[in-house]
């Protein structure tokens, strides 16, 4: 899975949360409007019902006085016979027995007399100069209609008040009325209640305009107002509704703001002279228990539902952040941030796969190894950003880079031009190596480049095109790597042939060594004191079933790559062994051969074992073989390398160390080695041929001397001339190697040219 496929997962885990998340919300508020919906009709039914009480009890009392005076008004039928005081007398008695503020009696000639609970009697009141309200109702009484009149205020008894007429028969006639006032305190002390909404609300009575006939104490709204539409806390359109339900005659519920918490209104008709009962819920929960429980249940709601999707969220939060951090892991580099190989590849087969005109480069810099050593990591590292940064500024859009390994980048730029790709190369190496002038280093900083077209790749079936593609540039920057500055190397039909053969290598290698292809050739090595052959070297030459020869340098750099090289060693010492038991069958005096021994193979944990093994069959003396090693060995820890050299010595075999002075050998080195024999590199007869001659002898005559000293035999390589040759023998070398006495050859021409029967 690349990184864009995770991408595409994370996107859509990301809206699965998001619409979880609405959900989520949307159940919520579904449930808590549905839980504020039961709020809301169970504070409504509550204050219904409460308000409906109240009503009930105005009723009530209003039924009652009225009833109170048809009773009484049956007692006055034959007060025409009676005198006017003692009529008088008689209404003074019966409010005595009843909470009226005032009664009294009016004719139909509108005349009449009232007395009051102060044993005030008045007589010849006239109906006219009582108040209208009063008087409307009396009118009715004389019509034979009992009412209730609307609430005024009497001066005399400097109180709001409502009066009550019934009228008075006599034979089924009308004689009179009988009428009776009240105090509005009767309406009060009903409606002034403290446990209206349990004790969170309150009632109050008005007109239907609006005017406020008996108003509470507990009202919310202070000031001085007449109606309730007073004092702005009722919107307009609230307002309205109330106006219109009023004028029906109708019921209504209502809210207002006031102070920054919101109310709620509740209007009931008494039918009574448009009276209304206003009711308002102070803690809009007319029900306070379950005005809790649904609170209790909607915050609990909340709090889960939040709680949930803080989890959800946090949740994917950390799968995203972890996301990304393994995204960030899996496919970049941890040093300079860039595309690691990895993601890298992915890049470029989706874009090889719409577009070829690319080409791929890879590149390195040069003794990056020693930059570590020399610097130190931390600056070596900053020279790898300092890359990053480089490639950043200088390709273009549709290009990109990674960091494969090490001072390893890949690269692919649009184009095929070889010029054109050359050159940008070029500056962008220049770029790199300004490093070390930011970082004031004296050290000058160079890089080489390996490049392939790919729209001049085969496809490899096995191979996605990436991948065939870069396995391209590494052959041509196996070639860049030989020189010295900074070097551009593109891939071409010669490297192809080595990628051929290369390929033919690893894949033939198991096979040829089963059909002992691998053939034993020998280079002859001439005693400088005797002038004759006095031992040879073991050479390998890779002779395949159609007859190809194919060299050491094409296969033996590989095999010791991949470890091919312990058994093709371990086979090729033995042939050594077979041919030097040919020789004594056949009645040949044997010479002393010598045989390389790689790395990997004399520190074999069974290698003395295969020796042993092999002196064992084929039976002839350790002192013929001699075993090449190279001074790399050396170089690792020479005091575990001798305790290994005295144990191959004290068998008998020569050792012999290959190659001195083509790396860092040195007299120390030598002084330490329990050798046998040293083989001086060719170069150091190159080098006499290069101007340097007499230095060269200086340090050849010094290497040679000691090695006297120390009972070591040399042997030098490369002997090409008689020159050569003259300089060697004048400087007491043992033995010449090189062209001027043979070529390698194979075992039997060997035999039959220099082996005497």
């Amino acid at each position: 899975m690349n990184e864009k496929e995770l991408q595409g997962r994370l996107k859509r885990i990301t809206v699965l949360v998001i619409i979880t998340v609405a959900v989520l919300l949307i159940a919520a508020s579904m449930i808590s409007a549905s839980l504020k919906q039961v709020l809301s009709d169970t504070t409504e039914e509550q204050m219904k019902s409460e308000t409906d009480e109240y009503k009930i009890n105005i009723l009530r009392k209003l039924d009652a006085d009225l009833q109170t005076l048809q009773t009484l008004a049956s007692f006055f039928k034959f007060s025409d016979t009676m005198s006017t005081g003692e009529f008088a007398e008689g209404v003074y008695e019966a409010n005595k027995h009843n909470g009226f503020s005032r009664m009294g009696y009016f004719r139909k000639d509108g005349t009449g007399i009232r007395v009051t609970k102060s044993q005030d009697i008045n007589l010849n009141v006239k109906v006219s100069e009582l108040d209208e309200s009063f008087q409307e109702i009396i009118e009715k009484a004389w019509e034979g209609e009992s009412s209730v009149s609307r609430i005024y205020y009497d001066e005399n008894l400097d109180r709001q008040t409502f009066a009550y007429a019934v009228p008075v028969y006599q034979n089924e006639a009308v004689i009179g009325v009988l009428g009776a006032t009240n105090s509005i305190e009767v309406f009060e002390e009903i409606l002034d209640d403290s446990t209206t909404l349990y004790g969170k609300g309150y009632v109050q009575l008005i007109g239907n305009e609006g005017n406020y006939l008996v108003r509470s104490e507990r009202s919310v709204v202070q000031g001085t107002r007449d109606t309730i539409y007073q004092g702005g806390y009722l919107s307009k359109e609230e307002e309205q509704k109330i106006r219109s339900y009023m004028e029906e005659g109708s019921s209504a519920f209502s809210h207002f703001t006031y102070g920054g918490k919101d109310y709620r209104i509740y209007l009931e008709p008494v039918g009574v002279n448009g009276w209304y009962l206003f009711c308002t819920d102070t803690t809009r929960s007319a029900n306070g228990s379950v005005y809790m429980i649904v609170l209790v249940t909607r915050i609990i709601l909340y709090a889960v539902i939040a709680l949930a999707a803080f989890l959800l969220i946090y949740g994917y939060c950390l799968f995203k952040q972890n996301t990304r951090r393994l995204i960030k892991i899996a496919y970049h580099d941890p040093c300079t941030d860039a595309y690691n190989r990895v993601r890298f590849i992915q890049e470029t087969n989706a874009v090889l796969e719409e577009d070829r005109s690319y080409t791929g480069i890879e590149m390195n810099i040069r003794q990056f190894k020693f930059i570590n050593e020399i610097f130190g990591r931390t600056q070596a590292n900053r020279l790898l950003v300092h890359v990053k940064d480089v490639l950043e500024e200088n390709l273009q859009e549709g290009e990109f880079f990674g960091r494969d390994s090490a001072d390893r980048f890949l690269i692919l730029m649009r184009g095929t031009d070889r010029e054109t790709i050359y050159q940008r190369l070029i500056r962008i190496m220049d770029a790199v190596g300004d490093f070390a002038k930011l970082k004031h280093l004296n050290y000058k900083i160079r890089l080489y480049c390996g490049a392939a077209f790919a729209d001049a790749v085969e496809e490899v079936a096995e191979l996605s095109p990436a991948d065939t593609l870069f396995t391209h540039t590494s052959f041509a920057i196996n070639t860049a790597r030989e020189g010295h500055q900074n070097t551009v190397w593109f891939y071409n039909t010669d490297i192809h042939k080595d990628e051929i053969l290369q390929n033919y290598v690893e894949t033939h290698m198991e096979q040829a060594l089963q059909n002992k292809e691998f053939k034993l050739y020998l280079q002859p090595k001439k005693d400088l004191r005797t002038g004759r052959i006095g031992s040879a070297e073991a050479l390998v030459r890779w002779q395949t079933g159609d007859g190809t020869m194919i060299f050491p340098n094409k296969f033996i750099p590989l095999f010791e790559q991949n470890g091919f090289c312990v058994r093709l060693d371990l086979y090729m010492l033995e042939q050594v062994f077979r041919q030097i038991r040919e020789w004594i069958d056949e009645g040949r005096e044997p010479i002393p051969i010598s045989v390389n021994q790689s790395k990997l193979l004399f520190y074999e944990e069974d290698y003395m074992n295969n020796l042993d093994r092999m002196v064992e069959k084929y039976d002839i003396p350790p002192r013929l073989i001699t075993l090449e090693i190279l001074e790399g060995l050396a170089l690792e820890n020479v005091d575990e390398l001798n305790r290994k050299l005295a144990k191959i010595r004290a068998k008998g075999f020569r050792v012999s160390m290959d190659d001195f002075g083509s790396g860092y050998s040195s007299f120390n080195t030598l002084g330490k080695l329990q050798i046998d024999e040293l083989k001086l590199d060719k170069a150091f007869l190159q080098e006499l041929t290069r101007g340097s001659k007499e230095r060269q002898e200086i340090i050849m005559e010094q290497i040679v001397d000691m090695a006297k000293r120390l009972h070591i035999s040399t042997v030098v390589e490369g002997v090409e001339t008689p020159e050569n040759e003259e300089l060697i023998y004048a400087l007491g070398c043992d033995y010449g190697q090189g062209y001027l006495y043979s070529r390698p050859v194979s075992a039997r021409e060997f035999s039959d040219k220099y082996m005497e029967e």
